[in-house]
């Protein structure tokens, strides 16, 4: 079993609000999933227009083929996600996603779209499936799972929740949905119809993953929590994390004392990596537990600094001020360290390395200001894409890029471009 991630590495957390009380799945009679309207590829037009800035095509297309743009004016329009199947694409004004894919002859064209009817919505994707959670203003949601690789329905669930209900979902390799609601009951539904629900103590439920073939990991809180002296105050002291098997049995859980709280940054094969910071210590550290929830080791990336961290493969790179560095998550053991000159702003407003894609093994992309980084894991040295310049500092800012195999996508404040890779 495969451990299962969403849109930028994280776990889809969700605002449920205006819902009847009382939780429950239930099989979706009478037109269950009526809102989400599934489209063929002949009646799924592509959103790239190839209306993409000249400096930015020219700067893409460099060294590699241009398969589609879209160009728009500071709107951050594209909202881009990467597949095995393909290239995701939504709008931002549009109810509609669209997968992209590579056809016989190399081009990239739509494989089949979907629309949601309902005010809002969320999704959650796996290899197979596409998940979309329908988000109406006056009746519950519903969990309408998709065929990723055609479109069709597999089957549709509603979910019968509280107002403002926090959820998080995660896709399982047997076509199941386990389900995460205010980080307090653990719910299972898969297409026939079976169910469970268990009660379970983790922390904000900022996290829902695998742990391995037959536990989950839940718990944790957001990373901006952590950086918040006045909500680590307050804080009691208890349980922030769990692993229960998929029967909903508990395995293990971590708990800690009062004003100190922990974010998941990620596992490994043998590794669970988490931030953990303190109201009475001014140094977030970063801590390696082992898949039975013991402590293996710690370190601090920067005194007094707060970090950003992801994991890729059985490596940990850490972001903290202007230093990056990587360790190795089985030991800590450091691996390498740069500097970024204190003057360079070198990643736009708002970037995480979680969301970061991964090109293979032992590269990671980096949407810089002024370039597309190619960092090796292995040793820590970049190669550089320049981006387009021009008087508005940010005119070409990378705000997302995406790595589907074969596909390099990178969307920027005034366009979008997908290039073969």
């Amino acid at each position: 079993m495969r451990r299962r991630w969403l849109l930028a590495g994280v776990v889809l957390v969700v605002a449920l609000s205006g819902l009847g009380v009382g939780v429950a799945w239930r099989d979706g009679e009478r037109a269950c999933g009526a809102t989400v309207t599934s489209y063929a590829a002949g009646d799924s037009p592509s959103p790239l227009d190839g209306s993409a800035p000249r400096p930015l095509l020219d700067a893409l297309g460099r060294d590699a083929e241009v398969l589609g743009s879209r160009g728009y004016d500071y709107e951050q329009e594209v909202q881009l996600s990467a597949y095995d199947a393909g290239l995701g694409v939504r709008l931002r004004d549009s109810n509609r996603f669209t997968l992209l894919g590579l056809d016989g002859a190399g081009d990239l064209v739509p494989r089949w779209s979907v629309a949601v009817g309902t005010a809002a919505s969320a999704f959650d994707a796996d290899e197979e499936t596409y998940l979309v959670v329908t988000l109406p203003e006056d009746d519950a949601p519903e969990l309408v799972a998709l065929d990723l690789a055609d479109g069709e329905r597999r089957w549709c669930r509603s979910l019968e929740t509280d107002p403002a209900t926090e959820v998080a979902t995660l896709l399982l390799d047997d076509g199941s949905v386990v389900a995460l609601l205010d980080g307090t009951r653990l719910l299972r539904a898969d297409a026939s119809g079976r169910e469970s629900e268990q009660q379970v103590a983790a922390g904000r439920g900022d996290h829902l993953g695998l742990l391995d073939d037959d536990r989950v990991l839940v718990g944790g809180s957001p990373l901006p929590d952590l950086l918040d002296p006045a909500a680590l105050e307050g804080l009691a002291g208890g349980v922030r994390l769990q692993a229960r098997g998929l029967d909903g049995r508990p395995a293990w859980s971590l708990e800690e004392p009062a004003g100190t709280d922990v974010h998941v940054v990620g596992t490994t094969g043998s590794r669970v990596l988490l931030t953990r910071a303190s109201a009475d210590d001014a140094q977030p550290t970063l801590v390696a537990l082992d898949h039975e929830g013991r402590e293996v080791w710690a370190t601090t990336p920067a005194a007094g600094t707060a970090f950003d961290a992801t994991v890729r493969g059985d490596r940990v790179v850490v972001r903290a001020g202007s230093t990056w560095t990587a360790y190795d998550a089985a030991d800590g053991a450091r691996l390498w360290r740069f500097a970024v000159p204190g003057e360079r702003q070198l990643l736009p407003y708002g970037a995480v390395l979680d969301a970061m894609p991964s090109l293979d093994a032992d590269t990671l992309l980096v949407p810089a200001t002024d370039a597309l980084l190619r960092l090796d894991l292995r040793t820590g040295r970049r190669r550089a894409t320049p981006l387009p310049t021009d008087g508005v500092a940010t005119t070409y800012w990378p705000y997302r890029a995406v790595a589907p195999p074969g596909l390099l996508a990178v969307a920027t404040n005034t366009g979008a471009v997908v290039v073969r890779r």
